[in-house]
């Protein structure tokens, strides 16, 4: 996995490649296993060895997967018991054309090598080539959150008979929760076009993200029983037809929209005080524009306070986002065109900022010590927690190659650089489950 640097505001960041060859990843999931969980639109789940990049298959269903255009196999959710209740979720879409395409929700029961026992939750649920969602998402009460979209009928998102252009809440068996918003309703709420992004916060809010048409792409917080307004309202209420509307339905506006549109995926909350760029913010994946959006809100999160563009045209369509247990950011790529004109060609990409924190905070994360610095390529390395033997000590150049690599190394063991040019390299180890980093010149 050939690895180099980006620097985003005053943060130097690790990047490497983990997986490729992929076609359309569209969900992933750091897993319980330590492992990603993936879906691919085309209708296959792998998981992903994050030590060596290896994609293992263990469900291939493209024979009963409808993919066209936007549709196929999309999001995916583990049981919050996982893996004591081996239960995966996962939405697709069958039929044979637009004209007959459906949707629905499945369960799969892994056995420790593949997903077996498809099990219906629930069935039925329109769809189309586009505007069919679909993220899926546990609360904490156990229930399970699944978007939809108005698969291009638009008046469907006001209708409560449909189960299109909704958020559905359902229990893990596919039954209606007895305190949903509307009676005897899998509605949780409604008026959605489009929504393909959804994160749940530790306090249980959510929030999501979702498609506009030629205008108003959408960052927004879910509350139940609320109606977000389309197709009468896209973005702000600020028409007069719109506001009419938004007065009399009770409508709930967007903390953020994006006109013209940027077409924003999936989303996280991300918190890492050791890459102040990024802590604290909502980190969203965006298609057409081809870059991640670092969304600041308020400290009630009820108002935006600043967005900001980070890797824009770095890697095309940024499809998904998920993070790892070191603060690690894996990106799933989709590719420079929405036809998927390069099918097969996708990828994760793996950032890894140079202090994870895990377990630790600001003053407990020891610093890497190297000795002398200035050097002539011998050295020595210590840690100021006293750390007794590093099980891996590795030295990059500015552009993130390895140039050596040592395995085993005691504090103050004496370290040779041979024939090593002069310049600037980076020091890096791993101490009590932090990535730890240290800047070395050689003269």
């Amino acid at each position: 996995m050939a690895q180099s640097q980006i620097t985003i505001g005053s943060t130097t960041l690790q990047v490497d490649t983990l997986a490729s060859g992929l076609d359309i990843p569209w969900e992933i999931i750091w897993g319980p296993d330590n492992h990603i969980w993936m879906t691919e639109r085309r209708g296959r789940v792998s998981r992903v060895n994050p030590q060596t990049g290896q994609v293992t298959v263990i469900l291939n269903i493209q024979s009963s997967v409808w993919q066209s255009s936007e549709s196929g196999m999309l999001g995916m959710a583990l049981h919050p018991d996982f893996p004591t209740t081996p239960y995966v979720y996962i939405p697709y879409t069958y039929g044979t054309s637009s004209s007959n395409a459906k949707e629905k929700l499945v369960r799969f029961e892994y056995n420790g090598t593949n997903l077996v026992n498809e099990t219906i939750i629930i069935d039925d649920i329109p769809a189309n080539s586009t505007h069919i969602g679909c993220r899926v998402l546990f609360l904490p009460d156990g229930t399970l959150l699944m978007t939809t979209g108005d698969y291009q009928n638009q008046p469907s998102a006001q209708n409560m008979n449909s189960l299109a252009g909704k958020v559905l809440r359902l229990n893990a068996d596919g039954t209606i929760p007895a305190d949903n918003p509307f009676e005897d309703s899998y509605v949780y709420s409604l008026g959605h076009r489009n929504a393909q992004g959804m994160f749940l916060m530790p306090d249980g809010r959510v929030f999501i993200s979702e498609h506009g048409p030629n205008t108003d792409d959408e960052f927004m917080e879910l509350l139940p029983g609320r109606n977000y307004g389309w197709p009468t309202v896209a973005g702000f209420c600020n028409t007069s037809s719109e506001i009419t509307f938004c007065n009399a339905n009770n409508v709930v506006e967007p903390l953020a929209a994006w006109t013209p549109t940027i077409a924003p995926s999936d989303l996280i909350f991300y918190e890492n005080e050791f890459f102040p760029e990024w802590d604290g913010k909502f980190l969203m994946t965006v298609l057409k524009d081809k870059m991640l959006v670092a969304i600041e809100l308020n400290e009630n999160m009820d108002a935006l306070v600043a967005q900001t563009n980070y890797l824009v045209n770095y890697y095309n369509r940024l499809r998904d986002i998920c993070v790892g247990p070191n603060k690690e950011i894996y990106l799933a790529t989709n590719g420079p065109s929405w036809s998927n004109n390069q099918p097969n060609t996708h990828t994760i990409v793996r950032l890894r900022p140079p202090f994870s924190g895990v377990g630790l905070d600001a003053n407990e994360l020891p610093k890497l010590l190297l000795f002398p610095n200035p050097s002539n390529g011998t050295f020595k390395i210590a840690a100021s927690n006293g750390n007794a033997v590093f099980n891996q000590v590795v030295v990059r150049d500015l552009s993130g190659r390895v140039v050596a690599k040592f395995e085993n190394i005691a504090a103050n063991t004496e370290i040779q650089l041979n024939n090593t040019p002069a310049g600037v390299y980076f020091v890096e180890v791993e101490v009590n489950g932090a990535i730890i980093m240290e800047r070395l010149v050689i003269q």
